[in-house]
């Protein structure tokens, strides 16, 4: 008698049994009886030409399929057995639905995955950056499309400087993955390039998307030099599109939202921005200032050497001149010819009359070498003195010309730092005079 079992027990014993060696299963058939009631869960039977078993899609699982099932269609159903011991029967449970032939894209999937990987068509350090704030956004979608609704409902919150262009593109079936490709490459040719580009499309089943995992597309993204967004299917679905983009985003209107900040968020941005642009332009002008004023200083201290210079030329020349002046060379002359005639006139007294005849002669080219001498000193002293008249401030300002200074007394050689109104010195040989600036004309 020990080893007969209760209901429970044997119960118990298949549903161990049961869900232990069917924990992980894939069955292909077709529904039928599907029902959808209030509670959200989905029943329907699974079944072939010569067998049937009850199913059900939880609330949980049902929220996540990618493919709503139909009645009369066939799936391959993804899921475990369970066993409902009160009334001893067993169910399967989908955690998964894809259409017939949904293995075989899979694997396609893969293939291509793997493949455009090698590639480096996927790789990380190719992608590009989203600008911060574009000023183009270019579109790749149907005109006809949801997601281009979607879109451009996001887009018109954003701000008023922002222009949009939709280039159309078919986006399912098998014209799609050429009509794509062109899409992106008409935005490339445009005079006025976008910023950055938003490749998007609604959800739909892995046959509907399928042509989002094509080379031509994957390839286009790529080679694209304008940043690409991808924003296909829902966040579930994944693409070969996504996995090549710049950025991908989780559905069309997150796409929308992730090129380009919203009004609200863009405000402190903008605040702050103007407070840093003001520090800058601050900072700006502090630095031209005392550059300025370096300058000024540097231009005033070189100015003071430089008339110093000229003042101790002058000075040294004056020196010269003085040693060449005729009246100094004209007493040094006399005094020797004094002297000499003194001489000669004390030799004179003891000698014959050739010897008077003789000393007037010399006494005669005496005077003609003075008076020849003395002509060159002249007119080296004058060519000194005007050499020591063109060197000397004064001497350039009875040319007509001016030099200016300003209220502090410093000299102004520019125009760049005056302005209407300013008071202006002009200094001239004889005088100065105080003028007012009205206008002021660049060289």
């Amino acid at each position: 008698m020990s080893n007969i079992l209760s209901v429970t027990e044997l119960t118990a014993r298949i549903k161990q049994v049961l869900e232990q060696g069917f924990s992980r299963i894939e069955v292909t058939g077709e529904i039928s009886r599907l029902t959808s009631p209030s509670s959200g869960h989905l029943y329907f039977t699974v079944k072939d030409k010569h067998a049937a078993i009850s199913a059900v899609v939880w609330k949980s699982a049902a929220a996540r399929l990618k493919t709503r099932p139909k009645d009369g269609q066939a799936y391959v159903f993804t899921g475990h057995l369970s066993v409902y011991e009160p009334r001893g029967t067993y169910q399967l449970v989908v955690t998964g639905i894809a259409p017939v032939g949904a293995g075989r894209l899979a694997e396609e999937f893969e293939r291509r995955k793997a493949l455009f990987a090698e590639r480096g068509w996927f790789d990380t350090e190719h992608k590009q950056s989203i600008p911060e704030l574009p000023q183009h956004i270019g579109m790749v979608t149907s005109a006809t499309a949801a997601a281009f609704e979607d879109v451009k409902k996001v887009l018109n919150t954003r701000p008023a400087w922002l222009n949009i262009t939709l280039s159309q593109a078919v986006v399912q079936g098998e014209s799609a993955p050429a009509s794509v490709a062109l899409a992106i490459k008409r935005l490339h040719n445009l005079k006025d390039k976008p910023d950055v580009i938003l490749l998007v499309r609604g959800g739909g089943s892995l046959e509907d998307l399928w042509c989002f995992n094509d080379e031509n597309i994957v390839q286009a993204i790529y080679e694209a030099s304008i940043p690409i967004i991808s924003g296909v299917g829902h966040e579930i679905d994944t693409t070969l599109t996504d996995l090549a983009a710049d950025v991908r985003a989780a559905t069309p209107s997150n796409a929308a939202e992730i090129a380009c900040p919203a009004k609200e968020t863009l405000r402190p941005q903008v605040q702050r921005m103007r407070q840093r642009i003001h520090q800058a332009f601050d900072s700006y002008k502090d630095g031209k200032y005392w550059s300025l004023e370096r300058a000024s200083q540097q231009l005033q201290y070189h100015y003071r050497q430089d008339l110093q210079q000229q003042h101790k030329h002058i000075r040294q020349l004056k020196n010269i001149l003085h040693q060449y002046e005729p009246k100094q060379a004209l007493r040094r002359q006399t005094q020797h010819f004094y002297a000499l005639k003194q001489r000669l006139h004390s030799a004179a007294q003891g000698h014959t009359p050739q010897w008077r005849q003789h000393l007037v002669e010399h006494q005669h080219m005496l005077r003609l070498s003075y008076q020849g001498s003395l002509q060159i000193h002249n007119q080296h002293w004058q060519k000194r003195h005007e050499q020591l008249l063109a060197m000397n401030p004064k001497h350039v300002l009875q040319r007509g010309y001016a030099m200016t200074t300003d209220a502090a007394g410093k000299v102004v050689s520019s125009t760049q730092n005056l302005q209407q109104g300013d008071k202006l010195h002009l200094h001239f040989h004889d005088g100065s005079a105080e003028s007012t600036i009205t206008k002021i004309k660049g060289a």
